[in-house]
């Protein structure tokens, strides 16, 4: 697994020295292959002038601890963020330059969550507020478990000194504006981790591998987040083969339509705990389809659903078949619809059981199907 850092930086660039010896000092130590720095117009300078090249701090850090592997940053790996103008980013002065950059962090972030083979160290210790703020943002839509988040903690002393890049091994001496003078390595700096809650799971696979503004990106997560926690109602039509879920339309086909239709007032009408207000994890009304009772549940089907099913399969196994490719069919459409996978879709058709004995039915709670029509 490859270690990378991310971190956002304003005028001190000691952040990101900071996080490397902090990341060292963990245990297991933690040793970067690559840093990435997102910043202003200003902080590149600096970052140029101060951190990076032969004299420079980074330099001067892996001189003195030898990393293994040492991280790689230049030039190109310092990362200007951009204004809506795109202009280079002085300082976040408007709304509009403020939802540019959080784009930019976003699509950066998406980026580097798409390789299977690396772990983002991601340091909101640098930058302007907003900066850390979005970054923690779209970490936490695209952030995966073994991605981690920080914010260096430095005395107070030493962070407020220009020449403090971290405790170096050897004894160095800093002056204070007030004449005092300090050890820089008798500076303790820890590295204090962010928990933060992962939404990546509620994002479609289109949305890991497109371009997306971040507000649209946290607007899908939400209603997703919404669908799981209490979904709205699925209408039922009884007059043609659509469902209803809110503002979606969802054209099935009649077979689809007729089993989708069969559970759904299986649920209703004929529950087996009806004096529980609501499934949780109940699954008693799920019909079964097995080998023993394939021609009963064909019966249950059309009868509820208010059609035949399953009319051209020519034997048992043909009828099996079948009825799991509509399922598939169904869910297909439904995550296609609603850009859920099948796994977290509240209104899917599951299955349950054991093997040989499997029973099917909707996931969704009794409490949300209706029927129209």
């Amino acid at each position: 697994m490859r270690d990378v850092v991310v971190a956002v930086c304003g005028l001190t660039p000691q952040v990101v020295t900071e996080t490397l010896w902090a990341l060292s000092h963990r245990t297991p130590p933690i040793y970067p292959v690559q840093i990435w720095i997102l910043t202003t117009q200003a902080g590149r300078d600096q970052c140029l002038r101060a951190l990076l090249g032969s004299k420079g701090a980074l330099a001067r850090y892996i001189r003195e601890y030898r990393p293994n592997p040492v991280p790689r940053c230049g030039p190109n790996s310092v990362i200007l963020l951009e204004t809506a103008d795109g202009e280079p980013l002085d300082d976040v002065r408007s709304e509009r330059d403020s939802r540019a950059i959080a784009d930019q962090i976003a699509g950066f972030i998406r980026k580097q969550t798409s390789r299977a083979d690396t772990r983002l160290h991601c340091s909101v210790a640098g930058g302007r507020k907003t900066m850390g703020v979005l970054l923690a943002a779209a970490l936490q839509l695209y952030g995966r478990s073994d991605d981690r988040l920080y914010h260096v903690l430095v005395p107070p002393e030493f962070e407020s000194h220009p020449d403090f890049y971290y405790p170096p091994k050897r004894s160095r001496t800093l002056v204070l504006r007030n004449g005092r003078r300090l050890n820089a390595g008798t500076a303790k700096i820890e590295l204090a981790e962010l928990p933060y809650v992962r939404l990546r799971g509620l994002l479609a696979a289109e949305h890991l591998t497109t371009e997306a503004t971040l507000s649209g990106i946290a607007a899908t997560a939400e209603r997703r987040l919404q669908l799981l926690v209490d979904p709205e109602p699925v209408r039922v039509h009884r007059g043609d083969n659509a469902l209803r879920i809110g503002t979606n339309r969802i054209e099935l086909s009649p077979a689809g339509m007729t089993i989708y239709r069969a559970l759904a007032r299986t649920k209703t009408y004929h529950c087996a705990r009806p004096e529980l207000e609501t499934c949780g994890d109940c699954m008693e009304c799920y019909v079964r389809f097995t080998k023993d009772t394939w021609a009963q549940t064909k019966a249950t089907l059309a009868e509820r659903g208010g059609m035949p099913v399953l009319t051209n399969a020519t034997d048992d196994k043909d009828v099996a078949n079948q009825f799991r490719s509509l399922i598939r069919k169904v869910n297909g459409r439904l995550e296609r619809t609603l850009g859920m996978g099948s796994a977290e879709n509240p209104y899917r058709i599951r299955s349950g059981g054991t093997r040989g004995e499997t029973v099917y039915g909707l996931a969704l709670d009794k409490t949300k199907i209706r029927e129209e029509g």
